[in-house]
């Protein structure tokens, strides 16, 4: 079994896969163990970090993708294929792939971006190569930060719900250098954590460019994701000013009832500020999340039509979202049910759609749960102008709530791995298909470490309470 070293841990891994896909190295990327000593290595390296992170289980163009919605009460998994259903019916175990692939691929990745960092002071360059030179520096720090952000959803309490950010171990095993290979590491505290997400887009925002980058992260997206960091940490204030200049930038509009629906099948659309590229030679394959939200795929991911968005959505045809469901619910079908139509696959293929890591719709809605911590009156706004440009013939609103500002997320942003983790993070409840309630401090909101973590650790490294 091959093992690699991830946050100083070292972990075997063995990746299955349907073809020999995961053993093709392609020409933008390049494997951390050869030097990087050009900026065209420099390049390919960055590359090769979106790469890694669109190919395999639990990654961006996969279950990742779907995540949180599973979680949630509006999708449950119609099949038994048990790809994505463990996540839907919270039956993973410390033992099982879910976690693993999660655990692995995600540290995998920032420690290559690491191995990058420790070589790129070293790389010679030209002074009309100084600024590619500092976005795509700018780029590594903002991947770490991103990375670290999401393991952290998944294996850690959100701030704003947790009892205490300061307890010991309940962060993540932080990776920010080259580990020697008998390093073992031990979790951090949750401030710790969120602190070191905080510096990296910190380090980054300076070095990057604000030009459109399409597939790669420039300045404004890793603005937006700094910003809905900040919302995950109580941050409220910063959350809202960060999302108030990526509106103001010029670069991004939000859909309206004209483009949206076409939207879901184009690349590089008006308000997709980060997507992953995603093409036939490179993607998920069987875990692309396209393949789960069809009937002929894994069919793992289909709405629950007695569930609040469901019924939000087949009642309101004046509001451009209630397209978004992809009725294959007829007998002709594998597995009948009526699934999200946000991954129709591009060529005709459900493996290729490029994830929209984040769009220009959740800053406006960042910025109206933010606004109403510490600007009330202007939370209707952010709600008003986002609705104005999907509900026909739409009147405005003079307050919002907080239940408003969740279900609007859930409408809007529905399949985007957003539902589950928006309302733990206001301390409230999800009502799972399966499971029914999954409170905010449920201990199955976060996922179980891999007990090949905890094994290898010499216990060192401390286990999530209850697994």
């Amino acid at each position: 079994m091959k093992k690699i070293y991830i946050a100083g841990l070292l972990l075997g891994m063995s990746f299955a896969s349907c073809s020999d896909f995961l053993d093709k190295m392609p020409s933008t990327s390049l494997p951390v163990e050869e030097a990087i000593t050009t900026m065209t290595d420099l390049q390919n390296s960055v590359n090769g970090i979106g790469y890694l992170m669109s190919e395999g289980r639990m990654t961006y163009s996969a279950d990742f993708a779907i995540f949180a919605d599973l979680r949630g009460e509006d999708f449950y998994a119609l099949s038994n294929n048990n790809q994505a259903g463990p996540i839907a019916r919270y039956t993973m175990t410390k033992y099982d792939q879910e976690p693993y692939y999660a655990y692995a691929y995600f540290y995998q990745a920032i420690a290559n971006v690491n191995k990058v960092l420790s070589t790129i002071d070293n790389i010679p360059y030209s002074e009309a190569e100084q600024a590619t030179y500092n976005d795509l520096k700018g780029q590594l720090y903002a991947w770490r930060a991103m990375l670290h952000f999401d393991l952290a959803r998944m294996f850690c309490a959100i701030p704003t719900a947790a009892a205490d950010v300061n307890a010991a171990n309940t962060g993540l095993v932080l990776s920010t250098e080259v580990y020697d290979t008998d390093y073992v590491g031990s979790r951090s505290t949750l401030k710790e954590t969120y602190d070191q997400i905080l510096a990296d887009f910190d380090t980054a925002l300076p070095l990057l460019k604000k030009d459109k980058n399409n597939g790669y992260i420039n300045y404004w997206a890793a603005l937006a994701l700094r910003s809905r960091v900040y919302l995950y940490n109580g941050q409220y204030d910063l959350a809202l000013a960060d999302a108030k200049e990526v509106m103001a930038s010029s670069l991004y509009k939000l859909y309206t009832r004209d483009n949206y629906v076409e939207s879901w099948s184009k690349t590089y659309t008006d308000e997709s500020i980060f997507e992953l590229s995603i093409t036939t030679n490179y993607n998920a394959q069987r875990n692309a999340v396209g393949y789960y939200c069809d009937s002929e795929g894994y069919a793992e991911c289909a709405f629950v039509e007695s569930a609040p968005l469901y019924q939000y959505l087949s009642t309101h045809p004046e509001d451009i979202r209630s397209k978004m469901i992809k009725d294959q619910s007829s007998e002709e079908y594998t597995y009948p049910a009526k699934y999200p139509a946000k991954y129709p696959g591009r060529e005709n293929n459900l493996y290729v759609n490029n994830p929209k890591i984040i769009r220009l719709s959740e800053v406006y809605l960042i910025a109206a749960e933010a606004a109403l911590h510490v600007q009330p009156s202007e939370a209707a706004g952010y709600i008003n102008a986002l609705r104005k440009q999907r509900i026909e013939n739409y009147t405005d609103v003079a307050s919002v709530s907080l239940e408003d500002i969740l279900m609007e997320r859930r409408i809007e942003l529905f399949a985007e791995n957003s539902v589950s983790f928006d309302y733990w993070r206001n301390k409230m409840s999800v009502n799972n298909y399966y499971v029914g309630t999954i409170n905010y401090d449920d201990y199955r909101t976060v996922l179980p470490i891999p007990q090949d973590e905890i094994d290898l650790s010499a216990d060192k490294l401390v286990q999530n309470p209850n697994y």
